[in-house]
């Protein structure tokens, strides 16, 4: 595809899927597009980049990016020439951007990086760390006025992730939050690292259907990290925010968890005024990098 005197480029094939794990950090089967660079002498896979199935839907619809170099043969264009490709196969696909499938923290070398390629952010995300021992004294009144004012309707019931439908956790995220179908669904079915805790993760139900959820995974004995907080449109803003949290606070703090970390995104401003109000602190910025594909990026790159 492309060659210069000590590397060349081309489409990964199968027997190369141990090189791509390892240089990627993923099995192949989650990406559309792959591509390997390979030295000359000796003759080895020096780097990899690569297209994701999944794609982002705003602010411009496009698949994540991921490339990796490795250090011996960094600073020699490789990244530039893999990313050129790589963007101009997206672009065949219906692409308007490519994104960096992993966040990254703001000002690292990382972000860094990928902004020597081209790249800037499109979205901020802030960690909180909140007490819980604030959570019980604060929602708990409110819940109890709501439903002593009748707000919360007979049909509404919290359950524990366990016994909901999976299948129905997935479309709600999916339509409210995004999201790769395949590693959410690991999550939910509890088969990878950072797996949903089924008990401490709590359902919404309204009628028999998914109205919301907050899905957590332990990271220490003290500390739950709330991966996902969604209510859904017709019951957003209300009583169902306030019972979903003061519900899975009081499991968590059966579990002896005493601090969530919630995510909170640009529109998200709930969250970041509930973590004034709960004396959170705001501990970790990141940021989604992603590059717009129109035909003066793709040159640029070619001419790196």
């Amino acid at each position: 595809m492309s060659q210069d005197s000590s590397y060349s480029t081309r489409i990964a094939h199968s027997n190369d899927a141990k090189a791509v794990r390892m240089l990627l950090s993923s099995a192949t089967d989650v990406f559309e597009h792959i591509l390997v660079a390979e030295s000359e002498l000796p003759q080895r896979i020096v780097a990899a980049g690569a297209l994701t199935r999944s794609r982002r839907p705003k602010p411009l619809k496009g698949p994540g990016v991921t490339l990796q170099v490795i250090e011996p043969f960094r600073r020699k264009g490789i990244g530039k020439t893999l990313l050129s490709q790589l963007a101009a196969r997206a672009m065949q696909l219906g692409a308007e951007a490519i994104y960096a499938t992993q966040k990254v923290d703001v000002n690292s070398e990382a972000m860094r990086a990928w902004a020597a390629f081209g790249f800037s952010p499109c979205e901020t995300v802030e960690h909180h760390e909140l007490p819980l021992d604030q959570f019980e004294p604060q929602l708990a009144p409110l819940y109890d006025r709501m439903r002593q004012k009748g707000k919360i309707p007979a049909a509404a019931r919290i359950i524990p992730l366990f016994d909901a439908d999976s299948s129905e956790v997935l479309r709600l995220h999916l339509a409210t939050m995004g999201g790769d179908p395949m590693a959410l669904s690991e999550k939910l079915r509890g088969e990878v690292n950072g797996s949903f805790m089924p008990r401490l993760s709590r359902v919404l139900i309204i009628d028999d259907q998914v109205a919301g959820f907050i899905l957590a995974h332990r990271v220490s004995p003290e500390i739950a990290y709330v991966d996902a907080n969604v209510v859904a449109p017709e019951v957003r803003g209300s009583w169902a925010n306030v019972w979903l949290k003061l519900e899975a606070t009081r499991e968590a703090m059966r579990w002896g968890i005493k601090q969530f970390v919630f995510t909170s995104f640009d529109h998200y401003k709930d969250t970041r005024s509930f973590t004034d109000r709960m004396r959170g602190v705001t501990v970790r910025k990141s940021v989604l990098m992603y590059l717009p594909l129109v035909p003066a990026h793709v040159s640029d790159a070619d001419s790196g």
